[in-house]
């Protein structure tokens, strides 16, 4: 006879309700680890992680303004030292840049270097085949009501926007 796993022991009792909500969270941070190592996987021979390059992939959307560090921040929920770290990373590996904003001296941008427009180029092939197949257990029916579900929790648990 097999143990009940660590998590079914914690649930025991509890009602179903709260039974599944605490084990759907539970999994969705697993999977959520899982996929981000998955395409970590992928982006190993090019020497960078999944981190680094959706920097680079939001560093190089620069059509409407310039990218700066604290929207990179927001953008990939990490703190601004999170964000120093990486970005020191992806200057020492020659594929991002800090250069000084318009008007306050303080303020800087980031642009992306010839060496990171030919990763991302090399790349990208990669990550979205490793996108694929990360969700290809549930077919394609499956990832859209999957998107359809996340996009809602994201609705209800985001924080509203300030003004």
């Amino acid at each position: 006879m097999t143990q009940p796993s660590r998590l079914d022991r914690l649930l025991a009792g509890r009602p179903p309700e709260l039974a599944n909500a605490i084990a759907a969270s539970r999994m969705l941070f697993r999977v959520a680890h899982l996929l981000e190592a998955h395409i970590d996987a992928a982006l190993q021979p090019f020497g960078i992680d999944m981190r680094e390059y959706l920097a680079l992939v939001l560093i190089a959307d620069d059509a409407i303004e310039p990218l700066r560090p604290s929207d990179l921040s927001t953008t990939l929920d990490a703190t601004r030292t999170q964000i120093t770290r990486l970005l020191d990373g992806l200057e020492k590996k020659g594929l991002a840049q800090r250069l000084p904003g318009s008007g306050d001296r303080r303020s800087f941008h980031l642009a992306q270097t010839d060496a990171a427009r030919e990763l991302l180029r090399r790349a990208a092939p990669a990550v979205h085949a490793a996108y694929e197949s990360g969700w290809a257990a549930v077919g394609a029916e499956g990832t859209v009501r999957a998107l359809q579900v996340l996009k809602r929790l994201h609705k209800d648990l985001a924080p509203p926007e300030t003004p």
